[in-house]
């Protein structure tokens, strides 16, 4: 099929699934049943359209027999290809191609895919070649996907990482951990609707914020780990020298104030911290002997500026 030709097909497919939004809803809802019955109709379609292809994968892909590099040639072959648009296009009956390709286009058909493979590989009631080919489809799935250019391996580490924060119990914790400085808040404007001056971190500070925002860039000139920081981010909150600043917030200013300081990523900031933290009474330091001593430390020099 020609580029321009391709493009008309998808824009056909977007435009059905814009007029037919309860069918795909019904098709995504089986996919995503864990008795896989959308995925079993699509297996059927593939029967009735290529029958000769699904034979000679049934025949030469089973068991340990199975071929990544084979599995790969028969998804991408262009008869079935054909065969499937022409399917489309014969709208008079009632086939599942139409739902099937919007899904395959604009939907999370392969993260749907991985997750019931997946799934496949812990079902006890498989055998090991039967798990082994779950596996094997997988990476078929993934590779794929990434070679047609319809997700990237940027959106697979999304994805894995989004499941295992799920699996964990900790998508807050998660979502928290992976904030980025590109998270910006919105600027707040005046009423009269000019641009208010972004905040610095001495704004945070208080008692002699100058003084104490100097000792803080001196110290932190030379100790800039995201253990050190977290030490300095602890010893500023026990004594209430900084306030309303989350740790995000924090390492973005501190990093403004000392821009030719390394002070590695905002995500070693939050470990160590977490770290540190007693999960029985959060927002405190354990009492563990020398990250103790090392934060008060930090609150007698903090403290000096301050008088």
């Amino acid at each position: 099929m020609a580029k321009q030709d391709f493009e008309q097909f998808k824009q056909d497919v977007k435009e059905w699934l814009h007029s037919h939004p309860e069918e795909y809803d019904r098709f995504v809802a089986e996919v995503n049943n864990k008795s896989a019955t959308g995925l079993q109709k699509v297996f059927k379609l593939g029967w009735k359209l290529t029958p000769q292809m699904m034979r000679k994968y049934q025949d030469e892909c089973h068991g340990d027999l199975a071929d990544e590099h084979r599995l790969q040639s028969y998804s991408a072959d262009a008869d079935a290809a054909r065969l499937l648009v022409e399917e489309f296009r014969n709208l008079q009956n009632d086939s599942i191609a139409p739902a099937m390709l919007a899904w395959l286009y604009y939907g999370k058909c392969y993260e749907t895919m991985v997750t019931q493979l997946e799934a496949e590989t812990h079902n006890p009631a498989n055998n090991f070649f039967e798990k082994k080919i779950a596996a094997l489809m997988i990476k078929v799935v993934i590779s794929s996907s990434i070679r047609n250019n319809m997700r990237t391996k940027e959106d697979w580490q999304n994805f894995r990482q989004e499941k295992k924060a799920i699996e964990d119990d900790c998508v807050v914790e998660t979502t928290i951990d992976r904030l980025s400085f590109d998270d910006k808040p919105i600027e707040e404007k005046s009423p009269t609707g000019e641009q208010q001056p972004s905040h610095t971190l001495k704004d945070y500070l208080h008692g002699n914020q100058k003084q104490i925002l100097e000792k803080i860039k001196l110290r932190v000139s030379t100790q800039h780990t995201g253990t050190d920081l977290a030490r300095l981010y602890f010893a500023l909150q026990e004594e209430e020298l900084l306030t309303g600043c989350d740790v995000t917030t924090f390492h973005k200013l501190l990093a403004n104030e000392l821009p030719s300081c390394d002070l590695k990523t905002v995500r070693n900031l939050q470990i160590s911290i977490k770290k540190l933290n007693d999960s029985t009474n959060r927002g405190k330091i354990k009492d563990n002997g020398i990250e103790r001593s090392l934060i008060n430390e930090w609150k007698t020099y903090l403290t000096e500026a301050n008088n």
